[in-house]
């Protein structure tokens, strides 16, 4: 009987610890859910278009929080600076434009192989799209370690006193947002942002024998860019056949990174390269000038003599 009476009071304790633990779990949950609700209802209040496509395919508040505060901060930028969309990368592909920046980057590879025999230049020239910027944002550990901190700030900022976010002001909001310092950069930039997404910039990896050496990697900056002095050698190669490139990029430090902006082409060459002249091959014989129009002789007017003079 004794133990009928142990066995049924564990079986109560049993029960009630069950309950706490169903009723806490909820409420947690709930809180979780109100709290996501509370920050969801915040991004299109602040979201500058057309950021809100990016935003929505991040799933993480603290990466999605960290991409909101640098659409805030790129301001009346914004849609300028926006990656181009499917069909303008598709209208980019074989248009002059393409084929002057792959020639500027053949010229490059060229002086570069000349200058470091046995080693070639290896370069992803297609633009970046949003679809592939989006998945390595909410992949990326520096983004990742970004975004901790920043959420982990935003929290004690926002937060009520019992952990539970109250009431955000939303222009109190972008003003943190827009003032807020990481204390150490992500090295991606927010999805929409990067000059890959408009071919505007080319990252330039150095390759042996088939195989990358010195690559796109934050790891091999000190051990291999900068101890092999890569970083100046593909320097010295876009300094002589690079001129519509600049850089390295230097925050964050990226030595394969380059940015590319050619020279405008001025109106008037814009004309003369659409006239018959200027479309003219090499084959088509010159133009025959005209034979010189004769002036008119003017007719012969004997001239007066002099008067004899006498004494």
């Amino acid at each position: 009987m004794q133990h009928d009476a142990v066995r049924k009071t564990m079986q109560k304790i049993g029960s009630l610890f069950l309950l706490f633990a169903v009723v806490t779990f909820s409420v947690l949950t709930s809180s979780v859910r109100a709290e996501n609700a509370a920050f969801s209802a915040l991004i299109p209040a602040l979201a500058p278009p057309p950021s809100n496509q990016a935003l929505a395919e991040i799933p993480d508040p603290g990466r999605k929080l960290l991409a909101l505060r640098s659409y805030i901060r790129m301001g009346t930028r914004l849609a300028s600076r926006w990656s181009w969309t499917d069909a303008e990368i598709a209208a980019f592909q074989g248009s002059p434009e393409q084929l002057a920046l792959q020639a500027e980057i053949d010229a490059v590879s060229a002086h570069f192989a000349d200058a470091n025999p046995g080693y070639e230049i290896y370069v992803h020239a297609t633009v970046r799209s949003l679809d592939t910027q989006i998945k390595r944002w909410n992949a990326n550990d520096s983004v990742g370690t970004a975004a901790a901190e920043l959420l982990a700030a935003f929290e004690d900022r926002f937060g009520s006193e019992d952990g539970q976010p109250g009431a955000i002001d939303p222009a109190a909001l972008k003003t943190w947002l827009t003032r807020f310092k990481l204390s150490r950069r992500p090295n991606l930039a927010a999805p929409g942002l990067t000059l890959h997404g408009r071919a505007s910039a080319i990252d330039f990896q150095i390759m042996k024998d088939g195989r990358i050496v010195a690559g796109a990697n934050s790891k091999q900056i000190d051990t291999v860019w900068r101890a092999e002095k890569w970083d100046e050698k593909l320097k010295a190669s876009m300094d002589a056949a690079g001129p519509s490139f600049t850089g390295p990029l230097t925050s964050p430090d990226e030595p394969w990174h380059y940015n590319y902006k050619p020279k405008p082409v001025a109106k008037e060459d814009a004309v003369a390269s659409t006239s018959p002249e200027a479309v003219r091959t090499p084959a088509d014989p010159p133009p025959l000038a005209s034979p010189p129009v004769p002036l008119p002789v003017p007719a012969q007017v004997p001239l007066p003599l002099p008067r004899p003079r006498y004494p």
